[in-house]
C-alpha cells in the first residue's frame, strides 16, 4: 500500500510540475509577443447575431493582415490566435476577446457598437490596430 501511495504522489507532483511549466508565471508572459508572432487566426462567434465568416472575409481581404503573412484557419487546433465574438444581451454592443490557445490567456480584447456601420468592419479595424501596435512595439 505504501508503494502505491508513493507512486500516486510522484505522478501528482509530475502533473503539477508540467502544468506550471507549460503556462509559466504571469510576469514572464508577454501578450504583445504573442500578437507579434501570430500567423494563423481562428474566428469563433458566440452570438446568433454575428457570423464568423463575415469577420474572416474582412481579415483575409485586409492588405496589412496579408502583408504580415497572416491567414485565417477553419481549424481552432491550427490557430495561433482565437478571436471570440459575443453580443451583450439587449444591446448593440459586441465584445471580442483574442485568446492564445496554447495558454488560454487573453492577449487582447475590445468592444464595438453595431450602430452606424457593420460590426465586422469595426472588429476587424480594432483587431488590426492591436496587431499593428504590438508589431510596432517590437521595432522600438
Amino acid at each position: 500500500m505504501s508503494r502505491l501511495l508513493h507512486v500516486s504522489l510522484i505522478l501528482t507532483l509530475a502533473f503539477f510540475a508540467a502544468s506550471a511549466q507549460s503556462s509559466g508565471p504571469a510576469s514572464d508572459y508577454d501578450p504583445r509577443a504573442v500578437l507579434r508572432s501570430a500567423k494563423t487566426v481562428f474566428v469563433r462567434s458566440k452570438s446568433a447575431f454575428f457570423k464568423a465568416s463575415a469577420l474572416e472575409n474582412k481579415l483575409t481581404n485586409n492588405a496589412e493582415f496579408r502583408g504580415w503573412g497572416m491567414v485565417v484557419t477553419k481549424d481552432a487546433a491550427d490557430a495561433d490566435l482565437i478571436i471570440e465574438i459575443g453580443r451583450k444581451a439587449f444591446t448593440t454592443s459586441f465584445i471580442y476577446t483574442v485568446i492564445d490557445p496554447k495558454t488560454s490567456r487573453v492577449v487582447a480584447s475590445g468592444r464595438v457598437n453595431s450602430i452606424g456601420g457593420t460590426v465586422e468592419d469595426k472588429i476587424s479595424d480594432s483587431f488590426i490596430k492591436k496587431l499593428r501596435n504590438a508589431r510596432a512595439a517590437s521595432a522600438q
